[in-house]
């Protein structure tokens, strides 16, 4: 199977944060044609207003599940003429502007950073075809070693030149913030057996599958999270008779070796609760991996959950890929 676009690399994935009155360009009296044309930044999402700039903010999601160390997304800007198609070919200028993504931070309360040099490239010009009004170029974001998988990256472009027709007042600055998933990332199903609660009401010995896909999260270059939801981040497990359940203080974080995708450690990334709540690695199992020799994409992971005063409480989790995440 496939697996599509996100570090191993995903397409642009509009989200709007926020809305409010639309206003019109402000025409310029200068301009060259005498008939107002505007050139602009056009993409799928919505403007929306931060002291007086507008700003187009969309998430793409970077690098997906096939070991892609490149991706990106693509910026367009429009000519929005009186007949709607560039009368010459229209040359545009684009420049990184520190600037707005500072107002943007502050109207946000957000820090979004510009990400190091070696992470992405871009030309800095973009071409409108006579005959057509949109350009078209691509933004690529590279895995590189700084590229650091916490961090809230953004670009914020504006255009600083047109060769014919004057520069939006509106919509002359666009924001694309955007994140890694590691490869490990995507949708999965799971089929999972439990063995050592029995006396606790859970499951103990059969192997039950999850009704619903489940997410695994990128935390880091090579770490993941299992989540029943995007909200959910506790231990999923069955009860007697294969009913949901879940470990409350809990939230599963699994390590793998990015050079050979073993899975390497399982560690709880929730505080003590008291219980001791704990995960490890079976050290009886020595084939907990990612596998993607396959035509889909698989991980198999056997750990121990401890808590205090109880006995070892043992998962064997088979996750199959079903694709990638929204």
């Amino acid at each position: 199977m496939k697996q599509g676009i996100k570090i191993t690399l995903t397409l642009l994935i509009p989200l709007v944060i926020g809305l409010t009155s639309c206003l019109k360009d402000v025409k310029s009296p200068t301009d060259p044609g005498g008939s107002n044309n505007v050139v602009e930044f056009q993409n799928s999402s919505i403007p929306v207003s931060y002291t007086s700039i507008y700003y187009q903010y969309a998430n793409s999601v970077l690098f997906p599940s096939t070991g892609l160390d490149t991706g990106g997304f693509n910026v367009n800007v429009n000519y929005a003429g009186a007949v709607f198609a560039a009368p010459q070919d229209i040359t545009v200028t684009l420049a990184i502007d520190t600037a707005a993504l500072s107002a943007f931070n502050a109207s946000e309360s957000s820090n979004y950073i510009v990400a190091p040099t070696d992470v992405f490239s871009f030309p800095s010009t973009i071409t409108i075809p006579k005959g057509q009004n949109l350009g078209q170029i691509r933004v690529t974001i590279t895995k590189a070693a700084d590229f650091d998988f916490n961090a809230q990256y953004a670009l914020p472009l504006t255009i600083t030149t047109s060769s014919y027709g004057i520069v939006s007042t509106n919509f002359g600055t666009v924001m694309y913030t955007y994140v890694g998933r590691n490869k490990y990332d995507g949708l999965y199903s799971l089929d999972q057996q439990q063995v050592g609660w029995g006396a606790y009401g859970i499951s103990d010995g059969p192997t039950y599958t999850w009704p619903s896909n489940i997410s695994f999260l990128t935390t880091g270059a090579t770490t993941n999270t299992i989540n029943t939801t995007e909200e959910d981040y506790y231990q999923p497990a069955f009860t007697t008779g294969g009913g949901t359940t879940g470990f409350g203080a809990t939230q599963t974080q699994f390590v793998f070796d990015g050079a050979t995708d073993k899975l390497i450690n399982v560690v709880n990334l929730q505080p003590n609760d008291g219980r001791g709540r704990a995960f490890m690695l079976n050290p009886a199992i020595t084939t907990s991996r990612y596998d993607a020799t396959g035509s889909t994409p698989m991980i198999y992971a056997a750990y121990i959950m401890v808590q205090n005063g109880r006995p070892s409480q043992y998962f064997y989790d088979t996750l199959t890929y079903q694709g990638p995440r929204p």
